[in-house]
């Protein structure tokens, strides 16, 4: 086996050793010349002939054709090392195309020497050219890769063109360039991006078919003109070479690209190329789905816009209704609640005078009186109550001056802004801005309890003083007051329940009806109550209504004869302890009384004959109301008074023209006294055939 010394184990001993080609001519002519030479001298010399001339002058001879031979052969070799380094260095391959490959002097020509060096030139070029375009494709195919990403990136369409259009007009050089796209009828492209394009060649909108450029789109085909100063299409002036590239989606079209290459100095431009179509045509296929894309994008957008919106309106519309909802609900049970309760009181109450009448005892009176004022409170409570219930605008009784309600609620409530406050060591300044509202017609009590509800709740939001603003002013048919602090605000989820009846952010001490209540009366005079606030920027609310009519109209005239005198009455009404109360008490006035359990029989009665001064009906029965015992009276004896009493609040008025129909309303529970008072005040009925 080979050692580690011997020529086997040397990777490099193994390698024949390398030569240039003129080492290699030069040892082949010592060889085939050099050497016969030498054996030549050495056999003359032998025989001793070298000394002869004839035989020196051979030898002469014979050194200078090898001379002349090994010049002649290192011309060769030295035409074929120039081949070689025109290969290996291709920058010279034009000068060595132009030297005479293949001339060797002494000799000629070399036939094959110079075809082979021909074919090496026309190699070298193939290949500059072929080097020059792939760097082309490979900065095409960049641009393109850029263009991609860009698209992937810019979602504004007008952004997205701009970038397009310049890259586009670098790759292929272009000098001037426009993108147009197919507006939404379908019959014009407009310019959306250019570059390069003097003004007045600028048209702002092409037709579809008109011209060049409406032509390419029409007919979905790309337009090359290599020099438009001898097509007839252009107009004059026009010189350069011309591209129209569609872009489409699929096969629908989307717009054009125009790019136009001049060049500078009077030169002829050159056209644009395949490879520049190839890249266009590529391009644009891409630009025109990311087109489409950052088209349906925008109009996501902008419907994702509107549907927030409309999400947001309707949530402020589900606010409302469900705060409306609630509203109605507690209304509906406040209301039934209030109903029965005032038929309970009005019994209760009843009884009492019925006691208080009879009883001869002053200090037992004097405890049924206690009980009766007892019970008129109990009244007011249902009536507060009741307010829950009345939704609908109510009666317009006075004509009333909301600044002054304003000044008399900041003075009634100055002993808590004021005092309290001072007693506190906080001051609490309330400043009273107005603004000429006229007055307007509604209800003088319940419009001073709103504004009141409302600077009580300014004053609470200021546990350490602050500014109170009270504001009055007029706009569009309506007058405004607005209730503002400096206080703590609320956050949206207080804000939003603070007008749901019983919700309360003061603890044991709130009841949660101040906001409510005012909503609700706000809301019988027709208008409405807003709220803004936020936490540390205060709160400010403000209720509006229409100016409505100036001075409502008063109640029909109902007589102002109090003779007292004994009256023939039918009452009316569905619940029996109520019903025989008020009988036993009327009668016990000296008045004659029918009693009818509902409105059906009470017609019945009247039909059958039955003498009548005056109908006391109840409002809410079941079968006929109130109001249609008052109608029904009204049609067929029209001479025959009729009164109502109500156990669901005096808001129960009706319409003005049923409120005409009928001598009087009370509400339950009522004093004797009240309810006397009301029936001496309605004229005595003269008797007639019909009675």
């Amino acid at each position: 086996m080979p050692g580690h010394g011997s020529p086997d184990a040397d990777p490099a001993a193994r390698q024949p050793r390398t030569v240039k080609l003129r080492e290699a001519a030069s040892t082949i002519f010592a060889l085939v010349a050099i050497v016969p030479f030498l054996v030549l001298v050495f056999l003359l010399h032998r025989y001793g002939v070298l000394t002869e001339q004839d035989a020196q002058i051979g030898l002469v001879l014979a050194l200078l054709l090898a001379v002349l031979g090994f010049f002649v052969l290192q011309r060769l070799v030295s035409q074929v090392s120039r081949l070689a380094d025109a290969v290996i260095t291709p920058t010279d391959a034009e000068t060595t195309v132009q030297a005479d490959m293949g001339a060797v002097n002494g000799v000629g020509r070399v036939t094959e020497i110079g075809q082979i060096g021909t074919a090496f030139a026309r190699m070298l070029d193939d290949l500059k050219t072929s080097t020059v375009r792939l760097e082309d494709l490979v900065f095409k195919l960049g641009a393109l890769d850029e263009v991609v990403e860009l698209a992937a990136r810019v979602s504004k369409i007008d952004d997205l063109l701009g970038l397009v259009l310049e890259r586009s007009m670098r790759t292929v050089r272009a000098t001037a360039g426009a993108i147009m796209l197919l507006d939404e009828d379908g019959k014009t492209l407009r310019v959306a991006a250019a570059r390069g394009l003097p003004d007045a060649a600028l048209s702002p909108t092409v037709a579809l078919g008109e011209g060049v450029t409406g032509t390419a789109a029409q007919q979905a085909e790309t337009v090359v003109v290599d020099d438009m100063a001898v097509d007839r299409r252009f107009g004059g002036g026009a010189s350069g070479a011309f591209a129209c590239v569609p872009v489409r989606v699929e096969d629908r079209l989307i717009g054009v690209i125009d790019l136009v290459r001049r060049s500078g100095g009077g030169a002829p431009s050159q056209p644009f190329g395949r490879t520049d179509l190839q890249f266009l045509t590529t391009l644009m296929a891409h630009v025109g789905y990311s087109l489409d894309n950052a088209r349906l994008l925008s109009e996501t957008r902008e419907t994702a816009s509107r549907l927030g919106s409309a999400v947001r309106d309707l949530q402020a519309a589900q606010r409302r209704l469900v705060e409306g909802e609630t509203l109605r609900a507690m209304g509906q049970m406040a209301s039934g609640m209030a109903h029965h309760l005032n038929n309970l009181l009005a019994v209760s109450s009843g009884r009492i005078q019925l006691l208080m009448l009879r009883m001869p005892d002053p200090d037992l009176k004097r405890q049924l009186g206690i009980a009766h004022r007892a019970m008129e409170d109990a009244a007011e409570v249902v009536r507060r109550v009741l307010e829950f219930s009345v939704t609908q605008p109510g009666a317009a009784d006075t004509r009333i001056d909301l600044e002054q309600i304003v000044r008399d609620v900041v003075e009634l409530a100055r002993p808590r802004w004021h005092d309290e406050a001072h007693l506190s060591g906080v001051s609490i300044e309330i400043r009273q801005e107005f603004g000429g509202a006229p007055p307007v017609a509604g209800d003088n009590v319940g419009l001073r309890e709103a504004v009141m509800n409302l600077l009580m709740n300014a004053i609470d939001a200021l546990p350490l003083g602050g500014v109170i603003a009270v504001r009055t002013w007029s706009a569009d048919g309506e007058v405004y007051c607005s209730v503002s602090d400096d206080g703590r605000g609320m956050p949206d989820d207080v804000r939003r329940r603070a007008m749901e009846p019983f919700f309360t952010t003061k603890g044991p001490q709130g009841v949660g009806l101040g906001l409510s209540v005012a909503h609700a009366i706000v809301q019988r005079h027709r208008g409405d109550l807003t709220i803004e606030s936020a936490p540390g920027k205060g709160t400010v609310v403000t209720f509006h209504m229409p100016l409505g009519v100036h001075g409502a109209e008063a109640m029909p005239a109902v007589g102002t004869a109090a003779d007292g005198g004994a009256r023939r009455i039918l009452l009316v009404d569905d619940q029996a302890e109520v019903r025989q109360v008020l009988a036993e008490a009327l009668t016990a006035h000296g008045h004659h009384v029918v009693q009818a359990a509902n409105g059906r029989q009470a017609i019945d009665c009247l039909e059958a004959g039955e003498a009548a001064d005056l109908v006391l009906s109840d409002l809410g029965m079941p079968g006929m109301t109130g109001w249609d015992v008052a109608e029904a009276v009204n049609r067929q004896w029209p001479g025959l008074p009729v009164g109502l009493i109500t156990g669901w609040g005096a808001r129960s008025e009706g319409t003005l023209e049923q409120r005409k129909s009928v001598a009087f309303v009370v509400a339950k529970p009522f004093s004797m006294e009240t309810l006397l008072a009301s029936i001496a005040r309605v004229p005595r009925r003269e008797p007639t055939e019909s009675s």
